[in-house]
C-alpha cells in the first residue's frame, strides 16, 4: 500500500492560517469581490423580475444565469487562481482576481472551463436520472391518453417509486461529479494546459482525495453555516477558498508522489 496520505483537516487549515499571515486584508478583499458581484448581480436581476410579469421572470432568470456564466465564473475563478499564488507564497494585488478578464484568451479559456464542466454534470445527471424520467414517463395520463389506452392500475402504485428514484438519482450524480472538483484548482496552474486534460488529472486525482475533500467538508460545517448570516463571510470565504486550494495542492502532490511511487516499484501504470 502507498505509505504517504493526504494531510487531516486540521493541516490543512492550519497552513491555510500560515499562509494568510500579513495576506488576511488581500485575501479577504479578493474573495468577497466575487461575492459583492454575485449579490450586485442578483439585486439587479430581482429589481427586474419584480416589476416584470410571469413572461418577463424568465427572461430575469436567463439574464441571471447568463452573468453568472459569463461574469461570476470567470471572476471565481480568477479568486481560486489568486488563492493558489497566495498558498504559494506569492503576494499578488486584490485586482488580480480580473486576471481572466485581462485577455481574450484567458477570458474565452474560462468561460470554456465553466461550460465544459456544466454539460459534464448535465450529462451525469441525466444519465442518472433515467430510471426516473422512465418511471415518471409511465406514470402519467398523457402518454396512455396519446397511445389511446387505458392507464393500467399498477401505475398508481408508483409515485413511491418514482420519489425514491429522483431522489437516489441526483445524490449519485452530485456523487459522480465531484470527480470534477479540482479542476478549476489545476486550470489555474498552467494556462496552456487543454481543459480536457485538467479535467482528466482532476478525475485521476480524485480517486485518492475525494475522501480527506469530504472529511474536510464536514469540519468547515460550522463555518459554512455561519456564512449564511452574511456578515461573517468577511473571514468564512477567505477560509473556505484557502482550504479549498490548499487541499487541491495537498492532493496533487501527493498524486504525483504516488506515480513515482509506482514506477519505482515497477508497477505497471498504464493500465
Amino acid at each position: 500500500m502507498f505509505p504517504l496520505k493526504i494531510p487531516s483537516s486540521s493541516i490543512v487549515k492550519n497552513t491555510v492560517k500560515s499562509a494568510f499571515k500579513g495576506k488576511r486584508v488581500p485575501a479577504t478583499l479578493a474573495s468577497l469581490t466575487v461575492v459583492f458581484a454575485y449579490y450586485l448581480i442578483s439585486m439587479l436581476v430581482s429589481g427586474m423580475a419584480s416589476v416584470m410579469n410571469n413572461y418577463f421572470e424568465l427572461l430575469a432568470i436567463g439574464i441571471f444565469v447568463i452573468s453568472a456564466v459569463f461574469i461570476l465564473l470567470p471572476l471565481l475563478l480568477g479568486v481560486v487562481r489568486f488563492f493558489w499564488r497566495l498558498t504559494g507564497g506569492a503576494d499578488d494585488n486584490p485586482t488580480a482576481v480580473f486576471y481572466y478578464f485581462s485577455s481574450s484568451f484567458l477570458y474565452k479559456r474560462a468561460i470554456k472551463l465553466a461550460l465544459l464542466l456544466a454539460f459534464r454534470c448535465a450529462c451525469v445527471t441525466v444519465v442518472c436520472l433515467l430510471p426516473y424520467i422512465i418511471v415518471f414517463t409511465l406514470s402519467n395520463t398523457w402518454i396512455y391518453q396519446f397511445l389511446g389506452t387505458e392507464m393500467p392500475l399498477w401505475v398508481a402504485g408508483m409515485t413511491l417509486l418514482e420519489s425514491f428514484l429522483q431522489v437516489t438519482g441526483f445524490f449519485v450524480a452530485f456523487i459522480l461529479s465531484l470527480r470534477y472538483y479540482l479542476t478549476p484548482v489545476v486550470a489555474v496552474m498552467d494556462d496552456d494546459l487543454l481543459l480536457l486534460e485538467a479535467v482528466h488529472i482532476s478525475v485521476m486525482v480524485s480517486h485518492r482525495s475525494v475522501s480527506a475533500f469530504g472529511g474536510l467538508i464536514a469540519s468547515l460545517i460550522g463555518w459554512i453555516l455561519l456564512s449564511f448570516f452574511v456578515i461573517p463571510l468577511i473571514y468564512t470565504v477567505p477560509l473556505l477558498l484557502g482550504c479549498y486550494v490548499v487541499h487541491g495542492r495537498f492532493a496533487l502532490v501527493n498524486y504525483n508522489l504516488s506515480l513515482d511511487y509506482y514506477e519505482k516499484e515497477g508497477y505497471n501504470l498504464s493500465i
